[in-house]
Order: C-alpha cells, then sequence, then structure tokens
C-alpha cells in the first residue's frame, strides 16, 4: 500500500505506517536555511539537502531527538567547531507529520525522545497547574493515566507527553508544588536530568499523591 498527500509532500508507504515517511523540511542555519527532504524509517532518520546537506542518523546515534508541532531537533553525539566542542544539534522545520512520527518513535526510542507536542489529557487524575519557567511560565492540565503522563497547554513547545520510562520521580514540597523529573536534558547543566516545577492550581492530597508516586515506580520498573 502506498499514498501520498499532495498538500504537504508527504509519502508514506507499507502495511504498517513506520515503514518509510518522506516529507519536505526546512534545515535551519545559523544564517539562513536550506530546503530538502526528510525520510524517517525503522532504521534512522535521513535529510538530502543542498550542498553536501546531507545527513543520516541512527537512533542509537542521536543523543536526544526532540518533537515539536512545527520542529525536529536532533542531539547527536558529533562535536560542534562553532560551538567549542559542544555536541552539534540540527534543527529542521515544516509542516511535519506530528502524530505519524510520534507513534513510530514512541514505539522505536527510548528516553532520548522528547514529546514537546500538544496532547490529549490522560484518561486519569488530573490537575490545573503553572508551569514555571526561567521567565514566566504556561497554564495548562497535568494528566496521570494508566500508561503515561501528559502536560498540555497551549504554550508553544511547551506541552509534554511522557511515558513512565520517561520520569526519573515526583516529588513535592507541599500540596500546593509538584516536580516532575525527567530524563530530557536540560541546557543548564550537564547531565540527563531536568525538572518541570509546577504550581497547583488545586491541593493534591497526600494520599492521592502518595499513590501517584507509587504507580509511577512501578510502571517505571523501580519497585514491584
Amino acid at each position: 500500500m502506498a499514498y501520498g498527500k499532495a498538500a504537504s509532500g508527504l509519502i508514506l508507504a507499507g502495511a504498517l505506517w513506520a515503514s518509510v515517511a518522506e516529507f519536505p523540511v526546512r534545515h535551519e542555519h545559523f544564517h539562513g536555511a536550506c530546503e530538502g527532504a526528510m525520510t524517517v524509517d525503522d532504521g534512522g532518520i535521513r535529510f538530502a539537502g543542498p550542498k553536501g546537506h546531507a545527513w543520516f542518523w541512527r537512533y542509537d546515534e542521536i543523543q536526544q531527538l526532540r518533537l515539536e508541532p512545527e520542529k525536529i531537533r536532533i542531539l547527536s553525539y558529533k562535536d560542534s567547531k562553532l560551538r567549542l566542542g559542544a555536541d552539534r544539534e540540527f534543527e529542521f522545520a515544516g509542516e511535519l507529520p506530528v502524530e505519524e512520527l510520534f507513534r513510530l518513535w514512541t514505539v522505536r526510542m527510548d528516553q532520548r525522545f522528547v514529546a514537546a507536542i500538544p496532547a490529549r489529557e490522560a484518561e486519569g487524575f488530573s490537575i490545573p497547574v503553572k508551569h514555571l519557567g526561567r521567565i514566566g511560565g504556561s497554564h495548562g492540565v497535568l494528566s496521570f493515566g494508566a500508561d503515561d503522563v501528559v502536560y498540555a497547554t497551549e504554550a508553544g513547545g511547551d506541552s509534554r507527553h511522557w511515558r513512565y520510562s520517561d520520569i526519573a520521580a515526583i516529588s513535592s514540597s507541599g500540596p500546593f508544588q509538584l516536580t516532575v523529573t525527567t530524563f530530557e536534558r536540560a541546557r543548564s547543566h550537564y547531565g540527563d536530568r531536568k525538572d518541570f516545577n509546577f504550581q497547583l492550581k488545586q491541593s493534591i492530597p497526600e494520599a492521592q499523591y502518595n499513590q501517584l508516586w507509587m504507580e509511577i515506580e512501578r510502571k517505571s520498573g523501580r519497585i514491584q
């Protein structure tokens, strides 16, 4: 089976969508950008553009893969000379098949996949919150489902969809505060943890918090 989507140039093939996906993207440069095609399959991600801008990353060669509504960010293990040896990041923008990419990468990748995309609230316990950022924050709903945790907000790029395996821990300093510690890389320090600090607009009972903590620890395999 094969079919195309003329509006975005998306090409999908295979009995399951995940076989092959090809779609146009724009590779963002430090100055300007170039147009090219991205191909995604079970083996990895390929970009073909002009003037030698062509790369292929196997999934085990990607430090972090971040999917946003209109952007894909690939953090490689390759040193960047322009950034004094810091790891090189590649950024692509365009009209993306976000839901399809999310389904594929959720299955294919481990904690190095970051889903920074709008999502429906998980079916379970939900609470209105404010996510505290370095400057300001965003408002939304934090929900805990059977298989995942979702922060849904209208603020672009601030939404998150975490599998339980993506969460290192949750903690709380009181009934109106909750921190979700994830394996997403934090730009502010060297390491593999990022804290999402939430102000709760409704108090969370201690018994409810203890139940959430127990569920996350059990489903992530840290306790039996």
